[in-house]
């Protein structure tokens, strides 16, 4: 588990303990993956298409299918990463975002700095248990977690380590 949350786990304090790992839900990949089977068989189709009109430029064709199945491809692995490399944790002294791979985010909230944890879901959301889960300090600081599994599941287990004494 530690070894996806090399930044965590390197950056405990002693006495420090992950508590809570949070997941991007799949659905969060439903977009790129729909968008990019929808692609593909238009490129099947336009493919198969081309082949009764042979008056036409086939390269033509070729190139102006092609492209958007290319760039779909890589949206579709861009999120994947995203998906596979996004570490929100939370241990029982702070809250930690970090995301990027190259230009990397990260953002921390002490647990003494967190004044509330709420949880914002669409409709979707409702349906298949997924949420954003916003966490308030005092002033102007928040982190998000966007598109969490389980959001339920998870505040009521963050609201039981903010609750903890020290």
């Amino acid at each position: 588990m530690l070894g996806r949350y090399r930044y965590t786990a390197s950056t405990l304090t002693p006495g420090e303990e992950i508590e809570l790992v949070g997941r991007l839900h799949y659905f969060a990949l439903i977009i790129p993956f729909g968008l990019t089977s929808a692609s593909v068989f238009a490129w099947f189709a336009a493919m198969s298409y081309s082949r009764t009109l042979e008056r036409y430029n086939s390269t033509v064709l070729t190139v102006a299918v092609w492209l958007p199945v290319v760039a779909l491809v890589i949206f579709t692995i861009a999120s994947w990463l995203k998906r596979n490399l996004i570490e929100m944790v939370c241990t029982n002294k702070r809250v930690v975002k970090r995301t990027g791979i190259i230009n990397v985010t990260t953002e921390e909230l002490n647990r003494e700095r967190i004044e509330s944890v709420e949880i914002r879901q669409s409709i979707f959301g409702r349906l298949f248990n997924y949420g954003d889960i916003l966490f308030s300090g005092t002033g102007t600081s928040k982190v998000v977690f966007s598109f969490i599994n389980q959001p339920r599941l998870m505040k009521q287990v963050i609201d039981e380590v903010i609750s903890r004494p020290n």
